[in-house]
């Protein structure tokens, strides 16, 4: 991110949003309160993801620099962001140093002009030897427990992998132009990037861009989707002529690629209506069509019309701890897995019931905890004995960072025939 990190404008978004981030507010929320469009936008995402990912670290690195005693909360904040830039930014130290100190305008805080000026210039000066003793962020205890307590000899590396910034991935529109082609158009802008042999139409950035600059993006050329929720669409594999369903569809991305794959006979399920409106409209953009409902999909009967379906999608609501290198707002949420464990086996039961005999339904989630994977889904096969499972070899638990994904959960499940 470089010039679009001088407007005042996007410190003010940043200032009101990143301590209501760190207290548990969703940042696509705040992104989307902020107001701020294209790049404004993807600057103060990137600003946000980056300083909430080393928050941590950044109050440990202050606490280097200021005397101890009661410190402001917003100068506190104000800092952390000044900091971050300084660490990650691509513009010149002396320009990020005046706009921040000027950003205490934007609190009425202009006594603290002196106090920022002093503390990131002192930064600059000790930066190798402040930088050298930085010690790697830790998660929250709730979570950190959890990963401890089911991946004991590897919890280390999930760790460092939710602090690594993740790659960008594409999803080519096939309906419109093929991978390879579309990575020619990548190269001829300069910019390189990486197929991957699981997922046919998949395409990796070592870094984020503004999506607008991605070539063919109002053309619906293109959709940002990481690979692991890729393989959803891919691992489902709707054939011609069945009727398919996509249960918590929104905000549309598994729904797009489902039907870039051929999917004939698609309903988008979701109990949200914004939520909805956000899907139909990317939907438009790639130039796909499908029926839409707000529906609550663990009511077998409130929605369609009481067809059964040939094959369903339930990317179930959970804990989103596969995702945190992506979304590192997760990391100052704590959920209630009681709750999110008994929504998920409320939508398997509800949508069981529409499924047809022969029928397959695949379960999701960007979870990395067994109580709502595997546990979730042997809990499920032991209640439901028209149930069986489907071996996949690409079924099963992602870890994040596995080939550059995020970490997610697949069950492939089978409806036992009738005649059986």
């Amino acid at each position: 991110m470089s010039e679009a990190l001088q407007g005042s404008r996007l410190r003010r978004a940043a200032l009101v949003a990143y301590p209501a981030a760190l207290a548990g507010e969703r940042l696509d929320f705040l992104l989307d309160r902020s107001g701020l469009q294209g790049t404004e936008r993807a600057s103060l995402q990137w600003l946000l993801s980056g300083a909430l990912r080393e928050s941590g670290s950044l109050k440990s690195l202050l606490q280097s620099l200021l005397r101890p005693g009661k410190q402001d909360d917003q100068v506190l904040a104000l800092l952390q962001l000044a900091l971050y830039e300084l660490r990650h930014g691509q513009r010149p130290d002396f320009a990020i140093v005046n706009d921040w100190v000027s950003a205490s305008q934007l609190l009425g805080k202009t006594w603290a002009k002196g106090l920022i000026n002093a503390v990131l210039r002192r930064y600059l000066r000790e930066r190798a030897e402040l930088d050298a003793k930085d010690e790697q962020p830790e998660h929250p205890v709730w979570l950190l427990q959890h990963l401890q307590e089911t991946y004991p000899g590897n919890w280390s590396e999930i760790v460092a992998a939710n602090l690594r910034p993740a790659p960008l991935w594409l999803r080519v529109n096939r309906q419109k132009i093929s991978r390879d082609a579309y990575q020619q158009r990548l190269q001829d802008q300069g910019l390189a990037s990486q197929s991957c042999v699981e997922l046919p139409d998949a395409l990796i950035l070592p870094q984020s861009l503004p999506v607008r600059e991605l070539p063919g993006w109002e053309e619906g050329w293109v959709a940002v989707q990481d690979g692991a929720a890729q393989l959803a669409a891919e691992i489902l594999a709707p054939l011609p002529g069945e009727w398919v369903l996509d249960a918590c569809a929104a905000p549309g991305g598994k729904a797009a690629h489902l039907l870039a794959l051929g999917a004939e006979h698609l309903l988008a399920l979701d109990r949200s209506a914004p939520r909805l409106r956000r899907l139909e409209e990317a939907l438009q953009r790639q130039g796909l069509m499908t029926e839409s409902q707000v529906a609550d999909a663990a009511l077998p009967d409130t929605y369609g019309d009481g067809h059964p379906f040939d094959a369903i999608l339930l990317d179930a609501p959970c804990s989103a701890t596969g995702i945190i290198r992506r979304h590192p707002d997760i990391l100052y949420r704590e959920p209630d897995l009681v709750s999110l464990c008994a929504e998920q086996a409320r939508l398997l039961r509800g949508l069981w019931a529409r499924l047809r005999p022969g029928g397959r339904l695949l379960y999701c989630t960007c979870s990395i905890l067994p109580q709502e994977n595997e546990i979730q889904v042997q809990n499920f096969l032991a209640e439901q004995h028209d149930a069986e499972r489907v071996e996949d070899p690409r079924c099963g638990q992602r870890l994040p960072g596995h080939r550059d994904m995020d970490g997610f959960f697949y069950a492939l499940l089978r409806k036992a025939d009738a005649t059986l």
